[in-house]
Protein backbone atom coordinates (compact mmCIF):
# COMPACT_ATOMS: atom_id res chain seq x y z
CA UNK A 1 0.00 0.00 0.00
CA UNK A 2 3.20 2.04 0.41
CA UNK A 3 3.18 2.43 -3.53
CA UNK A 4 -0.08 4.23 -3.71
CA UNK A 5 -0.11 7.73 -4.41
CA UNK A 6 -2.30 11.03 -4.42
CA UNK A 7 -2.91 12.75 -7.23
CA UNK A 8 -1.31 15.80 -5.76
CA UNK A 9 2.10 13.71 -5.38
CA UNK A 10 2.00 11.98 -8.82
CA UNK A 11 1.38 15.61 -10.74
CA UNK A 12 4.39 16.67 -7.73
CA UNK A 13 6.57 13.48 -8.95
CA UNK A 14 5.54 14.36 -13.06
CA UNK A 15 6.62 18.29 -12.73
CA UNK A 16 9.97 16.57 -11.49
CA UNK A 17 10.74 14.59 -14.00
CA UNK A 18 9.41 17.16 -17.06
CA UNK A 19 12.07 19.62 -14.93
CA UNK A 20 14.57 17.01 -15.22
CA UNK A 21 14.43 16.21 -18.44
CA UNK A 22 13.14 19.48 -19.87
CA UNK A 23 14.92 22.10 -18.11
CA UNK A 24 14.47 24.24 -21.17
CA UNK A 25 13.85 24.13 -24.52
CA UNK A 26 12.74 25.72 -27.81
CA UNK A 27 8.61 25.04 -29.26
CA UNK A 28 8.01 26.39 -32.70
CA UNK A 29 4.00 26.63 -33.70
CA UNK A 30 0.80 28.46 -34.72
CA UNK A 31 -1.14 30.31 -31.95
CA UNK A 32 -4.73 29.58 -31.40
CA UNK A 33 -6.82 30.15 -28.71
CA UNK A 34 -5.15 32.80 -27.47
CA UNK A 35 -6.48 35.31 -24.61
CA UNK A 36 -5.35 37.73 -22.57
CA UNK A 37 -6.66 37.93 -18.62
CA UNK A 38 -7.69 41.03 -17.00
CA UNK A 39 -4.64 40.69 -14.92
CA UNK A 40 -2.36 40.75 -18.19
CA UNK A 41 -1.03 37.06 -18.44
CA UNK A 42 -1.65 35.32 -21.94
CA UNK A 43 -3.17 32.19 -22.14
CA UNK A 44 -3.00 30.44 -25.70
CA UNK A 45 -2.00 27.10 -27.39
CA UNK A 46 0.53 26.22 -30.04
CA UNK A 47 -0.85 24.18 -32.81
CA UNK A 48 1.04 21.78 -34.86
CA UNK A 49 -1.48 19.52 -37.08
CA UNK A 50 -3.64 18.28 -35.04
CA UNK A 51 -2.01 18.30 -31.87
CA UNK A 52 -2.04 20.91 -29.41
CA UNK A 53 0.27 22.69 -26.37
CA UNK A 54 -1.04 24.95 -23.72
CA UNK A 55 1.01 27.65 -22.95
CA UNK A 56 0.96 30.30 -20.55
CA UNK A 57 3.01 33.55 -20.40
CA UNK A 58 2.70 35.49 -17.36
CA UNK A 59 2.72 39.23 -17.53
CA UNK A 60 6.19 39.70 -15.82
CA UNK A 61 7.79 38.43 -18.82
CA UNK A 62 6.48 40.77 -21.45
CA UNK A 63 9.78 42.90 -21.24
CA UNK A 64 11.09 44.33 -24.81
CA UNK A 65 13.87 42.57 -25.75
CA UNK A 66 17.23 43.95 -26.65
CA UNK A 67 18.79 40.85 -28.10
CA UNK A 68 17.90 37.62 -29.97
CA UNK A 69 17.23 35.27 -27.51
CA UNK A 70 17.90 32.58 -30.26
CA UNK A 71 20.96 33.74 -31.03
CA UNK A 72 22.14 35.93 -28.36
CA UNK A 73 22.56 38.78 -30.85
CA UNK A 74 22.27 42.35 -29.53
CA UNK A 75 20.26 44.29 -31.41
CA UNK A 76 21.74 47.41 -33.14
CA UNK A 77 19.05 49.86 -33.12
CA UNK A 78 17.39 49.53 -29.41
CA UNK A 79 15.15 47.72 -28.27
CA UNK A 80 12.24 45.65 -29.63
CA UNK A 81 8.90 45.94 -27.99
CA UNK A 82 7.71 42.15 -26.75
CA UNK A 83 6.05 39.99 -29.08
CA UNK A 84 3.07 39.42 -26.18
CA UNK A 85 1.63 43.10 -26.99
CA UNK A 86 0.41 42.04 -30.62
CA UNK A 87 -0.02 38.62 -30.19
CA UNK A 88 -2.83 36.70 -31.91
CA UNK A 89 -4.22 33.48 -33.23
CA UNK A 90 -2.92 32.09 -36.91
CA UNK A 91 0.67 33.45 -35.93
CA UNK A 92 3.17 31.11 -36.38
CA UNK A 93 5.88 31.87 -33.09
CA UNK A 94 9.17 30.62 -31.55
CA UNK A 95 8.24 29.98 -27.89
CA UNK A 96 11.02 29.35 -25.04
CA UNK A 97 10.34 28.16 -21.12
CA UNK A 98 10.03 25.50 -18.93
CA UNK A 99 7.46 22.05 -18.80
CA UNK A 100 5.47 22.20 -15.96
CA UNK A 101 2.53 20.13 -14.59
CA UNK A 102 -1.05 22.69 -13.68
CA UNK A 103 -1.99 20.58 -10.98
CA UNK A 104 -5.55 22.27 -10.84
CA UNK A 105 -6.83 20.65 -14.35
CA UNK A 106 -3.79 17.70 -14.37
CA UNK A 107 -2.46 19.14 -17.57
CA UNK A 108 1.22 19.71 -18.59
CA UNK A 109 2.11 23.43 -19.85
CA UNK A 110 4.97 25.49 -21.33
CA UNK A 111 5.94 28.30 -19.45
CA UNK A 112 6.79 30.64 -21.58
CA UNK A 113 9.57 33.08 -21.00
CA UNK A 114 10.43 34.77 -24.52
CA UNK A 115 8.78 34.48 -28.07
CA UNK A 116 9.67 35.34 -31.03
CA UNK A 117 8.14 35.52 -34.59
CA UNK A 118 8.58 32.72 -36.58
CA UNK A 119 6.96 33.46 -39.54
CA UNK A 120 2.76 34.49 -39.81
CA UNK A 121 1.00 31.27 -40.15
CA UNK A 122 -1.40 30.50 -43.27
CA UNK A 123 -4.77 31.24 -41.62
CA UNK A 124 -3.48 34.36 -40.21
CA UNK A 125 -1.81 34.85 -43.31
CA UNK A 126 -4.88 34.11 -45.24
CA UNK A 127 -7.16 36.67 -43.40
CA UNK A 128 -4.92 39.94 -43.21
CA UNK A 129 -4.73 39.43 -46.80
CA UNK A 130 -8.41 38.85 -47.57
CA UNK A 131 -9.07 42.08 -45.02
CA UNK A 132 -6.47 44.20 -46.90
CA UNK A 133 -8.14 43.31 -49.74
CA UNK A 134 -12.22 44.16 -48.60
CA UNK A 135 -10.76 46.99 -47.18
CA UNK A 136 -9.62 49.15 -50.04
CA UNK A 137 -12.59 48.22 -51.88
CA UNK A 138 -14.25 49.98 -49.45
CA UNK A 139 -16.58 46.96 -47.87
CA UNK A 140 -15.73 47.83 -44.44
CA UNK A 141 -16.53 51.66 -44.58
CA UNK A 142 -19.36 53.07 -42.12
CA UNK A 143 -20.61 55.10 -44.65
CA UNK A 144 -21.74 51.51 -46.45
CA UNK A 145 -23.20 50.29 -42.79
CA UNK A 146 -27.17 50.26 -42.83
CA UNK A 147 -29.27 50.99 -39.84
CA UNK A 148 -30.93 48.34 -37.59
CA UNK A 149 -33.93 48.56 -36.81
CA UNK A 150 -35.16 48.89 -32.86
CA UNK A 151 -37.38 46.00 -31.78
CA UNK A 152 -37.65 44.20 -35.17
CA UNK A 153 -40.77 42.23 -35.60
CA UNK A 154 -39.50 39.42 -38.73
CA UNK A 155 -36.06 37.82 -37.93
CA UNK A 156 -34.34 35.87 -40.28
CA UNK A 157 -32.02 33.89 -38.03
CA UNK A 158 -29.13 31.88 -40.09
CA UNK A 159 -27.33 29.25 -38.33
CA UNK A 160 -27.09 25.58 -37.10
CA UNK A 161 -30.17 24.31 -36.70
CA UNK A 162 -28.92 22.67 -33.45
CA UNK A 163 -27.12 23.51 -30.50
CA UNK A 164 -26.82 25.20 -27.32
CA UNK A 165 -26.34 28.89 -29.14
CA UNK A 166 -29.51 28.85 -31.08
CA UNK A 167 -31.34 27.97 -28.16
CA UNK A 168 -29.83 30.68 -25.52
CA UNK A 169 -31.00 33.51 -28.66
CA UNK A 170 -34.31 32.22 -28.76
CA UNK A 171 -34.59 31.76 -25.25
CA UNK A 172 -33.24 35.04 -25.00
CA UNK A 173 -36.14 36.51 -27.37
CA UNK A 174 -38.90 34.90 -25.98
CA UNK A 175 -38.43 36.97 -22.82
CA UNK A 176 -37.68 40.40 -24.76
CA UNK A 177 -39.18 39.79 -28.45
CA UNK A 178 -42.82 40.69 -27.96
CA UNK A 179 -44.97 39.77 -31.27
CA UNK A 180 -41.64 39.11 -33.15
CA UNK A 181 -41.54 36.21 -35.41
CA UNK A 182 -37.82 34.26 -35.81
CA UNK A 183 -37.63 31.88 -39.07
CA UNK A 184 -34.24 29.83 -38.77
CA UNK A 185 -32.88 29.27 -41.91
CA UNK A 186 -30.25 26.09 -41.11
CA UNK A 187 -26.70 26.08 -42.16
CA UNK A 188 -23.40 24.29 -41.41
CA UNK A 189 -21.11 26.60 -39.56
CA UNK A 190 -17.93 24.68 -40.02
CA UNK A 191 -15.91 23.08 -42.54
CA UNK A 192 -15.36 23.20 -46.25
CA UNK A 193 -19.24 22.98 -46.98
CA UNK A 194 -20.47 26.02 -44.70
CA UNK A 195 -19.26 28.68 -47.12
CA UNK A 196 -21.69 27.58 -49.83
CA UNK A 197 -24.43 26.70 -47.46
CA UNK A 198 -24.35 30.23 -45.46
CA UNK A 199 -24.90 31.81 -49.08
CA UNK A 200 -27.92 30.06 -49.91
CA UNK A 201 -29.40 30.68 -46.76
CA UNK A 202 -28.74 34.15 -46.66
CA UNK A 203 -30.03 34.65 -50.27
CA UNK A 204 -33.09 32.79 -49.06
CA UNK A 205 -33.36 34.84 -45.89
CA UNK A 206 -33.82 38.08 -48.25
CA UNK A 207 -35.68 36.91 -50.71
CA UNK A 208 -38.10 35.20 -48.29
CA UNK A 209 -41.97 36.88 -47.13
CA UNK A 210 -43.28 36.52 -43.76
CA UNK A 211 -46.97 35.86 -42.64
CA UNK A 212 -47.21 39.53 -41.96
CA UNK A 213 -46.49 39.79 -46.07
CA UNK A 214 -43.13 41.65 -45.53
CA UNK A 215 -39.83 40.79 -45.51
CA UNK A 216 -37.23 40.79 -42.63
CA UNK A 217 -36.16 43.56 -41.00
CA UNK A 218 -32.98 42.15 -40.43
CA UNK A 219 -30.35 38.88 -40.69
CA UNK A 220 -28.76 37.28 -38.22
CA UNK A 221 -25.48 35.18 -37.93
CA UNK A 222 -24.90 33.62 -35.31
CA UNK A 223 -21.60 31.11 -33.93
CA UNK A 224 -20.31 29.80 -30.94
CA UNK A 225 -16.53 30.03 -30.18
CA UNK A 226 -13.76 28.07 -31.21
CA UNK A 227 -10.70 28.52 -32.58
CA UNK A 228 -9.19 29.85 -35.82
CA UNK A 229 -10.08 26.63 -37.95
CA UNK A 230 -13.57 26.63 -36.58
CA UNK A 231 -14.65 29.78 -37.55
CA UNK A 232 -12.94 29.75 -41.03
CA UNK A 233 -15.93 30.00 -42.63
CA UNK A 234 -17.03 33.35 -41.93
CA UNK A 235 -13.84 34.37 -43.71
CA UNK A 236 -14.74 33.62 -46.94
CA UNK A 237 -14.42 36.04 -49.87
CA UNK A 238 -17.79 35.43 -51.61
CA UNK A 239 -19.68 35.18 -48.29
CA UNK A 240 -17.94 38.58 -47.35
CA UNK A 241 -19.21 39.91 -50.76
CA UNK A 242 -22.88 38.67 -50.23
CA UNK A 243 -23.33 39.95 -46.95
CA UNK A 244 -22.20 43.50 -48.58
CA UNK A 245 -24.80 43.11 -51.31
CA UNK A 246 -27.35 42.15 -49.65
CA UNK A 247 -30.17 45.04 -48.73
CA UNK A 248 -31.36 43.54 -45.65
CA UNK A 249 -29.60 44.89 -42.57
CA UNK A 250 -27.44 42.19 -41.29
CA UNK A 251 -25.94 41.17 -37.69
CA UNK A 252 -23.32 39.23 -36.69
CA UNK A 253 -22.39 37.48 -33.48
CA UNK A 254 -19.73 34.83 -34.40
CA UNK A 255 -17.50 33.24 -31.59
CA UNK A 256 -16.68 35.11 -28.14
CA UNK A 257 -15.30 38.39 -27.37
CA UNK A 258 -12.27 38.17 -28.58
CA UNK A 259 -12.67 36.46 -32.12
CA UNK A 260 -13.44 38.47 -35.42
CA UNK A 261 -14.21 37.23 -38.58
CA UNK A 262 -14.22 39.13 -42.14
CA UNK A 263 -18.15 38.75 -42.03
CA UNK A 264 -18.22 40.78 -38.61
CA UNK A 265 -16.19 43.55 -40.69
CA UNK A 266 -18.32 43.64 -43.27
CA UNK A 267 -21.72 43.00 -41.41
CA UNK A 268 -23.98 46.30 -40.69
CA UNK A 269 -23.64 45.59 -36.98
CA UNK A 270 -21.12 42.91 -35.26
CA UNK A 271 -21.90 42.26 -31.28
CA UNK A 272 -19.38 40.04 -29.50
CA UNK A 273 -21.30 37.08 -29.02
CA UNK A 274 -25.22 35.41 -30.04
CA UNK A 275 -26.64 36.53 -26.75
CA UNK A 276 -25.40 39.84 -27.05
CA UNK A 277 -27.27 40.34 -30.67
CA UNK A 278 -30.48 38.99 -28.97
CA UNK A 279 -29.85 41.40 -26.29
CA UNK A 280 -29.55 44.35 -28.63
CA UNK A 281 -32.58 43.59 -31.00
CA UNK A 282 -34.89 43.94 -27.84
CA UNK A 283 -34.67 45.03 -24.51
CA UNK A 284 -35.94 42.74 -21.43
CA UNK A 285 -39.73 42.87 -20.97
CA UNK A 286 -38.97 42.99 -16.87
CA UNK A 287 -36.25 45.89 -17.74
CA UNK A 288 -38.64 47.56 -19.62
CA UNK A 289 -41.41 47.05 -16.56
CA UNK A 290 -38.59 48.07 -14.16
CA UNK A 291 -37.07 51.04 -16.21
CA UNK A 292 -41.04 52.42 -16.42
CA UNK A 293 -41.80 51.90 -12.42
CA UNK A 294 -38.24 53.78 -11.47
CA UNK A 295 -39.32 56.42 -14.04
CA UNK A 296 -42.46 57.14 -12.12
CA UNK A 297 -40.79 57.10 -8.99
CA UNK A 298 -38.13 59.56 -10.39
CA UNK A 299 -40.91 61.68 -11.56
CA UNK A 300 -42.41 61.58 -8.69
CA UNK A 301 -39.87 61.85 -6.09
CA UNK A 302 -38.19 65.06 -8.44
CA UNK A 303 -41.84 66.56 -7.98
CA UNK A 304 -42.51 66.44 -4.55
CA UNK A 305 -38.44 67.37 -3.87
CA UNK A 306 -39.22 70.77 -6.32
CA UNK A 307 -42.42 71.59 -4.52
CA UNK A 308 -40.57 71.29 -1.01
CA UNK A 309 -37.49 73.56 -2.55
CA UNK A 310 -40.30 75.93 -4.00
CA UNK A 311 -41.79 76.11 -0.32
CA UNK A 312 -38.77 76.67 1.52
CA UNK A 313 -37.97 79.43 -0.97
CA UNK A 314 -41.17 81.49 -0.50
CA UNK A 315 -40.82 80.86 3.40
CA UNK A 316 -37.06 82.49 2.98
CA UNK A 317 -37.97 85.52 0.86
CA UNK A 318 -41.09 85.94 3.15
CA UNK A 319 -38.27 86.17 6.18
CA UNK A 320 -35.64 88.12 3.96
CA UNK A 321 -38.62 90.63 2.67
CA UNK A 322 -39.91 91.36 6.27
CA UNK A 323 -36.23 91.78 6.66
CA UNK A 324 -35.79 94.65 4.05
CA UNK A 325 -39.42 96.25 4.56
CA UNK A 326 -39.52 99.91 3.99
CA UNK A 327 -41.52 100.17 6.82
CA UNK A 328 -39.13 98.34 9.59
CA UNK A 329 -36.18 100.68 7.88
CA UNK A 330 -38.47 103.78 8.84
CA UNK A 331 -39.15 103.27 12.14
CA UNK A 332 -35.13 102.48 12.55
CA UNK A 333 -34.19 105.65 11.56
CA UNK A 334 -36.93 107.34 12.79
CA UNK A 335 -35.30 105.55 16.62
CA UNK A 336 -32.36 106.75 15.50
CA UNK A 337 -33.19 110.58 14.33
CA UNK A 338 -34.62 110.86 18.41
CA UNK A 339 -31.59 109.80 19.83
CA UNK A 340 -29.80 112.24 17.89
CA UNK A 341 -31.89 114.75 18.48
CA UNK A 342 -32.48 114.27 21.70
CA UNK A 343 -27.97 114.21 21.90
CA UNK A 344 -28.26 117.15 20.17
CA UNK A 345 -29.72 119.53 22.61
CA UNK A 346 -28.14 118.03 25.47
CA UNK A 347 -24.53 118.30 23.61
CA UNK A 348 -26.30 122.72 23.02
CA UNK A 349 -27.35 122.90 26.92
CA UNK A 350 -23.89 121.52 27.84
CA UNK A 351 -21.78 123.94 25.32
CA UNK A 352 -23.88 126.92 26.27
CA UNK A 353 -23.59 126.51 29.67
CA UNK A 354 -19.71 126.11 29.36
CA UNK A 355 -19.57 129.53 27.44
CA UNK A 356 -21.66 131.34 29.90
CA UNK A 357 -19.27 129.97 32.84
CA UNK A 358 -16.24 131.28 30.89
CA UNK A 359 -18.16 134.24 30.12
CA UNK A 360 -18.79 135.18 33.90
CA UNK A 361 -15.19 133.80 34.96
CA UNK A 362 -13.62 136.77 32.35
CA UNK A 363 -15.51 139.47 33.46
CA UNK A 364 -14.61 138.88 36.72
CA UNK A 365 -10.88 138.83 36.14
CA UNK A 366 -11.26 141.86 34.46
CA UNK A 367 -13.41 143.96 37.09
CA UNK A 368 -10.11 142.90 39.61
CA UNK A 369 -7.79 144.24 36.93
CA UNK A 370 -9.18 147.10 34.89
CA UNK A 371 -6.13 149.73 35.54
CA UNK A 372 -3.84 147.28 34.02
CA UNK A 373 -6.00 147.37 30.82
CA UNK A 374 -5.98 150.77 30.77
CA UNK A 375 -2.08 151.33 30.96
CA UNK A 376 -1.22 148.33 28.99
CA UNK A 377 -3.54 150.27 26.24
CA UNK A 378 -1.47 153.54 26.17
CA UNK A 379 1.75 151.65 25.93
CA UNK A 380 0.65 149.49 23.32
CA UNK A 381 -0.76 152.75 21.58
CA UNK A 382 2.94 154.59 21.78
CA UNK A 383 4.55 151.53 20.58
CA UNK A 384 2.74 151.09 17.47
CA UNK A 385 3.03 155.02 16.80
CA UNK A 386 7.24 154.94 17.14
CA UNK A 387 6.87 151.31 14.86
CA UNK A 388 5.01 152.99 12.30
CA UNK A 389 7.42 155.84 12.41
CA UNK A 390 10.81 154.09 12.50
CA UNK A 391 9.58 151.88 9.55
CA UNK A 392 9.06 154.98 7.17
CA UNK A 393 12.35 156.18 7.31
CA UNK A 394 13.84 152.78 7.46
CA UNK A 395 12.51 152.26 3.75
CA UNK A 396 13.32 155.62 2.70
CA UNK A 397 16.80 155.00 3.60
CA UNK A 398 16.97 151.62 1.79
CA UNK A 399 15.38 152.90 -1.20
CA UNK A 400 17.96 155.70 -1.60
CA UNK A 401 20.82 152.88 -0.85
CA UNK A 402 19.42 150.44 -3.83
CA UNK A 403 19.19 153.33 -6.22
CA UNK A 404 23.21 154.54 -5.51
CA UNK A 405 23.91 151.02 -5.68
CA UNK A 406 21.90 150.34 -9.22
CA UNK A 407 23.62 153.18 -10.26
CA UNK A 408 27.33 151.57 -9.42
CA UNK A 409 26.73 148.33 -10.82
CA UNK A 410 25.86 150.16 -14.09
CA UNK A 411 28.63 151.58 -14.38
CA UNK A 412 30.55 148.77 -13.34
CA UNK A 413 29.23 146.42 -16.03
CA UNK A 414 29.32 149.10 -18.74
CA UNK A 415 33.63 149.36 -17.96
CA UNK A 416 33.72 144.87 -18.29
CA UNK A 417 31.77 144.58 -21.09
CA UNK A 418 34.00 147.50 -23.05
CA UNK A 419 36.89 145.70 -21.58
CA UNK A 420 35.78 142.66 -23.13
CA UNK A 421 35.03 143.72 -26.21
CA UNK A 422 38.54 145.30 -26.63
CA UNK A 423 39.83 141.97 -25.41
CA UNK A 424 37.97 140.01 -27.79
CA UNK A 425 38.60 142.39 -31.17
CA UNK A 426 42.53 142.03 -30.17
CA UNK A 427 42.46 137.94 -30.14
CA UNK A 428 40.90 138.16 -33.16
CA UNK A 429 42.98 139.62 -35.16
CA UNK A 430 46.04 138.10 -33.45
CA UNK A 431 43.97 134.46 -34.94
CA UNK A 432 43.24 135.75 -38.26
CA UNK A 433 46.89 136.23 -38.52
CA UNK A 434 47.39 132.68 -37.55
CA UNK A 435 44.66 131.65 -39.91
CA UNK A 436 46.48 128.39 -42.18
CA UNK A 437 43.72 129.06 -44.99
CA UNK A 438 45.26 132.58 -45.18
CA UNK A 439 48.07 131.77 -47.08
CA UNK A 440 45.79 129.39 -49.29
CA UNK A 441 44.03 131.98 -50.59
CA UNK A 442 47.46 133.87 -52.00
CA UNK A 443 48.06 130.69 -53.94
CA UNK A 444 49.74 128.33 -51.13
CA UNK A 445 48.76 124.39 -50.96
CA UNK A 446 49.18 122.65 -47.60
CA UNK A 447 50.41 118.87 -48.24
CA UNK A 448 49.24 115.59 -46.54
CA UNK A 449 50.52 112.42 -47.23
CA UNK A 450 47.04 109.59 -47.18
CA UNK A 451 48.84 106.20 -46.30
CA UNK A 452 50.55 107.69 -43.46
CA UNK A 453 47.55 108.88 -41.18
CA UNK A 454 46.89 112.38 -42.90
CA UNK A 455 50.79 113.35 -41.87
CA UNK A 456 52.07 117.05 -42.69
CA UNK A 457 54.73 117.45 -45.95
CA UNK A 458 57.08 119.10 -44.55
CA UNK A 459 59.72 118.65 -46.08
CA UNK A 460 60.87 116.10 -49.46
CA UNK A 461 62.52 113.95 -47.03
CA UNK A 462 58.81 113.32 -45.77
CA UNK A 463 58.25 111.75 -48.82
CA UNK A 464 58.67 108.51 -51.09
CA UNK A 465 57.93 107.67 -55.17
CA UNK A 466 53.91 106.65 -55.65
CA UNK A 467 52.88 108.04 -51.91
CA UNK A 468 49.79 109.43 -52.29
CA UNK A 469 48.97 113.21 -51.37
CA UNK A 470 46.33 115.35 -50.26
CA UNK A 471 46.67 118.93 -51.51
CA UNK A 472 44.67 121.64 -49.30
CA UNK A 473 43.79 124.74 -51.25
CA UNK A 474 41.48 127.67 -50.89
CA UNK A 475 38.44 126.35 -52.21
CA UNK A 476 38.71 122.29 -52.04
CA UNK A 477 40.86 119.31 -51.83
CA UNK A 478 42.93 117.71 -54.44
CA UNK A 479 44.29 113.99 -54.31
CA UNK A 480 47.42 113.12 -56.57
CA UNK A 481 50.91 110.52 -56.07
CA UNK A 482 54.12 111.45 -56.37
CA UNK A 483 56.04 110.27 -59.59
CA UNK A 484 59.31 112.20 -58.88
CA UNK A 485 61.47 113.93 -55.94
CA UNK A 486 63.81 116.74 -56.27
CA UNK A 487 65.75 119.24 -53.56
CA UNK A 488 66.50 122.14 -53.95
CA UNK A 489 70.24 123.61 -53.73
CA UNK A 490 69.08 125.28 -50.65
CA UNK A 491 68.27 121.76 -49.16
CA UNK A 492 71.51 120.43 -49.90
CA UNK A 493 73.66 123.09 -48.41
CA UNK A 494 71.88 122.81 -45.67
CA UNK A 495 72.34 119.07 -45.52
CA UNK A 496 75.95 120.05 -45.52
Amino acid sequence: MDNILTVRELNFKLNQVLEARFPYLWIKGEVTNCTRASSGHLYFSLKDGQDLLNCVWFKRCHQDLSFDPLTGECFEDGKKPSLAHSLRDGREIICAGKLAVYGARGQYQLIVEHAIESGTGMLYEAFEKLKQKLSKEGLFDVTHKKPIPRSPQNIALITAPTGAVIHDFLRIAGTRGIKSQILVFPSLVQGDEAPKQLIDALQKAQNYIFPNQQKADCIVFIRGGGSIQDLWAFNDEELARAIFACPIPVLTGIGHEPDFSIADYVSDKSLATPSHVAQFLWQDKHTLVLQLDDLEYTLKSAFLAKIGHLEKDLRFLAKNLEFVSPKNKLNEKLLRLNLLDRQLHKAVRQRIAAKQNSIFLAAEKIKHRRPDFRRLENQLAQTQKSIQKQGIENILKKERHCRAMQKKLHLAYTDFLRAKEIFLQENFLRLEGNNPRKPLEKGYLYAEICNKNNKAVKSVQDLELNDCLQLHVFDGTIQTRVEQISRSNAADRNNA
